[in-house]
């Protein structure tokens, strides 16, 4: 078994500050990973990768091990064929497994996603703070689309309405309920289009 690098000509004397990204070669099942997931998916958003790893895990180091997990998940789904937007997939699917990692497993980092969804639920009357934390995930625009496929124009407008930060009252007057009926029909048709659309949080 081998090993791609990142960068590819690292060595401690030339890159005494880089934290190298290595993937192997071959998956667990024995099947060849395809380079051009590395040179197109890991090489593009190495530091970002980097980053995922010091802020969710607070360990640098295991870069490598969420990014290979992301390249062979990747690599087995699509073989030679690199999808469209390879990096973006990659640095998706490593931010995942950074999370399952630090939860315990991926069925605790759901139910983790689970409780604080409620949570900003909750308090979204007063803070509307799920557009931001929605605006921190590359979702927001495919749910806004699965929205729009769906003719979903009132929640599509609650959410531009949040976005420009506008006061209960504001929907309150435009929806002509009040603001925890506006919360809790946003919420149904946001989990409505995100479950037709496979968008999961």
């Amino acid at each position: 078994m081998g090993f791609f690098v990142v960068p590819s000509n690292y060595s401690e004397k030339t890159h005494p500050s880089v934290i190298p990204i290595c993937v192997a070669d071959t998956d667990s099942e024995g099947n060849p990973i395809q380079r051009a997931w590395v040179e197109c998916g890991v090489v593009p958003v190495a530091d970002p990768l980097r980053n995922i790893a010091e802020r969710v895990l607070r360990e640098p180091w295991r870069v490598s091990e969420i990014t290979e997990r992301a390249v062979h998940w990747l690599s087995r789904k699509h073989h030679g064929s690199v999808a469209a937007e390879p990096s973006r997939r990659v640095l998706n699917h490593a931010r995942w497994y950074a999370a399952d990692l630090r939860a315990g497993s991926r069925r605790a980092r759901r139910k983790a996603d689970v409780e604080l969804y409620a949570a900003k639920l909750q308090t979204f009357p007063e803070q509307y703070d799920l557009i931001s934390d929605l605006l921190a995930r590359d979702t927001f625009n495919r749910l806004m689309q699965a929205l729009d496929r769906h003719g979903s124009h009132d929640i599509r407008e609650m959410a531009s309405m949040m976005l420009r930060d506008c006061v209960a009252a504001e929907f309150e007057g435009r929806f002509g309920q009040s603001r925890n009926a506006v919360s809790q029909r946003f919420y149904r048709g946001v989990r409505r289009a995100a479950g037709a659309a496979g968008i999961t949080w």
